[in-house]
């Protein structure tokens, strides 16, 4: 009698042992499907993102970069000199377009890193100051081609360039950084 009845004890642990391995198993599985379920809405959330940030994110690399070219005096003067102009009308002009087209550009800033942006803005204030000291070369009403002459001059021989390129080439890397 102990015996049946000591292996029906037995069986009955055994069986609530199974049964309740069993529901920590079914509960564990719950709780990993869910919690892989959550991560799966999460990246869904950042691919998402991810479609509309990444195009934005270009276009202002592609604006900026195309302000950076149009402020170099090797594009801007020709776009900007008029013969009948003097030397300060086309210093004034000048600066004004560059401000123009950084002030149409500054929403880019969300999209692109500090230290971008703070070289975008050297590159800016450093074409303004260049024109402004080879304005105070020349007097104000001699033609403007001979300020453009003075800029051109100071821009291959001095390398004030180097602002405009060092610009580029850092949002240049930052767009290699996101492929």
């Amino acid at each position: 009698m102990i015996i049946p009845f000591l292996f029906r004890l037995i069986l009955a642990v055994i069986t609530i042992g199974l049964l309740l391995a069993s529901v920590l198993i079914i509960i564990q599985f719950y709780f990993s499907k869910l919690n892989t379920l959550k991560n799966l809405r999460q990246n869904k959330v950042v691919d998402e993102e991810q479609k509309i940030i990444l195009p934005l994110r270009l276009q202002a690399y592609e604006r900026i970069i195309l302000f950076l070219e149009r402020i170099s005096p090797n594009t801007l003067i020709p776009r900007i000199l008029r013969p009948e102009m003097n030397a300060l009308q086309l210093r004034q002009a000048l600066i004004s377009t560059i401000r123009e087209e950084f002030e149409y550009n500054l929403s880019q800033q969300l999209y692109i890193s500090t230290r971008a942006w703070e070289l975008v803005k050297n590159a800016k204030e450093e074409m303004v100051k260049s024109f402004n000291i080879a304005g105070a070369q020349v007097n104000d009403y001699a033609p403007s081609g001979e300020l453009a002459r003075i800029i051109f001059e100071k821009a291959m021989g001095e390398g004030n360039q180097q602002p405009l390129e060092t610009a580029v080439e850092e949002v240049k890397k930052e767009i290699q950084k996101l492929f």
